[in-house]
């Protein structure tokens, strides 16, 4: 682990040296939550997630994170860079500023492992752990899309009522359905 705290991080030298985060023609956008997408993303444990984000609260934010990026429609949107071999990059929206977006960036290997990751958040560029933007993201790509379970996701859209669309229940307007006592 100290060995990897001094070495630096790559994925960040990557994307900043190769201006990789304001490059918009070298990405291809594709739909994360299918699982025909994206199938040489490695299949990771709790275990190993627990390993890479050095701790648990990371971890239960992820489903927050993953809740607010998924849209209406169920899609969660990644950006597969066409340069740089298993290179994925997502953004996230902040969940305490409407106005920030954070870019995320995941390196992974064919044979299983996530090589390095890049987060432009205060913390994302930290090695040793992980923010909660790339624990997100790990968690959704490399758990729990391939378990096809939910997210609990509260829409409160949709137990508002259009009054609108409601029935007319009673045209009589002079109250005589009403009982007097």
């Amino acid at each position: 682990m100290l060995d990897k705290s001094k070495k630096g991080n790559l994925v960040q030298a990557i994307v900043e040296n190769e201006g990789l985060i304001t490059k918009r023609v070298i990405y291809t956008l594709v739909d994360g939550s299918s699982a025909d997408q994206l199938k040489d993303f490695p299949v990771l444990s709790e275990e190993k997630l627990r390993q890479i984000t050095m701790g648990i609260y990371q971890l239960k934010q992820s489903p927050l994170y993953v809740r607010e990026h998924i849209g209406e429609d169920s899609v969660y949107q990644l950006y597969v860079c066409k340069i740089k071999e298993n290179l994925i990059k997502i953004k996230l929206q902040s969940r305490f500023s409407n106005s920030a977006t954070h870019n995320v960036f995941v390196q992974y290997t064919l044979d299983g492992e996530i090589s390095g990751w890049y987060c432009t958040c205060k913390v994302g560029a930290r090695i040793v752990g992980c923010c909660a933007h790339v624990s997100s993201v790990l968690w959704y790509l490399g758990l729990h899309r391939l378990q096809n379970t939910s997210i609990n996701s509260p829409r409160f859209t949709k137990s508002v009522l259009d009054a609108s669309d409601l029935p007319d229940l009673d045209t009589d307007s002079d109250g005589s359905s009403v009982v007097e006592e």
